[in-house]
């Protein structure tokens, strides 16, 4: 009976790490394609400067909010054809420092609207959507509160729209921020790799990419097509990206052209990010799945677009697999399972790790300008990158099932705090939310860094399969 039960449970936690290798799999797919040649369409110097409106999405953003503004009065483009709108949503004392900054700048020669809603209905997508409504440019630079945009930059990205089927052109985040902690390296690691290989993988497949809600420029008409800006998901940018690129239009992204930006450096403000990615990846699946299959782009786009969709699924897997895993070691250690050969198994999920490595790392490095720091640090950040996943899962599992389910929730915005790491003390701002599960996010950091550990010092098939997913 216990020998049923092991085997039961050993085929259970290998299917699942079967599940979670098909996505590795489709992930070194996407890394071998990023890593061909690509060649940039080449564009035409501008004959005529195309009106272009910058919006500025705000809530409480009283730290960084100079520092954006001062970027974007410094972009360099004709002033005469340059609107900037500064969407304000704020309830603190972010309003008059935008006035306050309007008032010293107001010689600037550059048409700048500050719009102020009387609620928040639809977060930052009604926030987008009611700029959309009375902006004047036939094309949208968005920017978020802690980018600090290149003054070169829509001198480098608006020439794109000269070919009549670009809707969106999408920028690499750079990060103002990397070298602070452990955290911040971290977060690198991972965003280093979705704009490196996930990005441009896509691409070179000629298949769906997403806006990242920010440091990318958006034909107007496009967004009017497609219905506009909709706050039925937490991710009103990929939501949006699904259904504009599922009418035929195509999207440019630009990986020699960089938007600096602020991580998160609490992990507070790192984890609600996340759970806002997640839970709204998991909306925009159920939203436009069936939205995807039926339009009439090529089958390898609509497999490449589901996977898109099912990233933040991964979690679960992840989950399961932490859960099976002390049941499936010592099955294995106790010699109670009967399968013939399961070491052998096991080997697919050890082929995991060495594929996510293989993706981290050239991802990492290719992103990274600092090649030679950036080897040194990468293997510590991406160990505590792998913890702290393992840390967040939980509450992760809960924002996709939640996502699945359709319960709604607010957007709860990601603390910015600027240069100053005294600001994310105290009271400035409160990243709490529902459901925080610190006790069960703290666990599963310390459970991460325990299978970590175990994979270094057994030999066991298992645990090398098992460790460090």
């Amino acid at each position: 009976m216990v020998s049923v039960i092991a085997d039961s449970v050993f085929v259970f936690w290998l299917v699942v790490n079967g599940l979670l290798f098909i996505h590795v799999v489709h992930e070194f797919i996407l890394m071998v394609r990023a890593l061909a040649v690509r060649k940039v369409p080449e564009v035409k110097a501008l004959e005529h400067y195309p009106l272009v409106t910058v919006q500025l999405p705000l809530y409480n953003e009283k730290f960084v909010v100079e520092r954006l503004l001062q970027a974007v009065v410094n972009l360099r483009y004709p002033a005469d054809k340059l609107e900037i709108q500064i969407l304000d949503d704020s309830t603190d004392e972010t309003s008059d420092l935008i006035r306050i900054f309007l008032k010293k700048n107001s010689s600037t020669g550059i048409r700048i609207v500050h719009i102020q809603r009387t609620d928040r209905t639809g977060f930052k997508a009604g926030a987008l959507a009611h700029g959309t409504t009375s902006c004047s440019g036939e094309f949208i630079a968005i920017f978020d509160a802690d980018f600090v945009p290149d003054p070169e930059f829509l001198l480098k990205t608006i020439p794109h729209f000269q070919r009549p089927e670009l809707a969106l052109v999408q920028t690499r985040w750079l990060h103002i921020n990397e070298e602070d902690s452990i955290l911040t390296r971290a977060q690198a690691v991972m965003l280093n790799t979705h704009f490196t290989v996930e990005h441009m993988g896509r691409m070179k497949a000629k298949s769906f990419i997403n806006f990242n809600g920010t440091a990318g420029v958006w034909r107007k008409l496009c967004i009017e097509e497609a219905g506009g800006w909709q706050a039925d998901t937490l991710t009103e940018d990929l939501d949006l990206s699904f259904r504009v690129q599922a009418l035929g239009w195509k999207f440019e992204y630009l990986f020699d052209v960089g938007s600096p930006a602020e991580l998160p450096s609490t992990f507070a403000a790192f984890r609600t990010q996340q759970y806002r990615w997640s839970k709204g990846a998991a909306e925009c699946l159920r939203k436009n799945i069936g939205l995807l299959w039926r339009s009439n782009v090529s089958a390898t786009a609509k497999v490449v677009g589901s996977f898109h969709l099912l990233n933040s699924s991964v979690y679960l897997l992840v989950v399961l697999i932490l859960l099976l895993g002390p049941a499936v070691f010592y099955f294995d250690r106790a010699d109670l399972i009967a399968i013939p050969n399961h070491e052998y198994l096991t080997l697919t999920g050890a082929s995991i790790m060495y594929l996510l490595l293989v993706i981290f790392f050239v991802g990492h490095i290719k992103a990274s300008a600092k090649k030679l720091r950036a080897v040194l640090f990468f293997i510590p950040s991406l160990l505590f990158y792998f913890a702290m996943t393992t840390g967040i899962s939980v509450y992760m599992v809960v924002g996709v099932i939640e996502g699945y389910r359709g319960k709604k929730s607010a957007f709860i915005r990601t603390p910015k705090f600027g240069s100053n790491l005294k600001n994310a003390t105290g009271k400035n701002y409160s990243a709490s939310q529902k459901n925080r599960l610190q006790t069960a996010e703290a666990i599963g950091l310390c459970y991460g860094l325990f299978w970590i550990g175990v994979n270094f010092f057994s030999f066991s098939t298992i645990t090398l399969a098992y460790g460090l997913v």
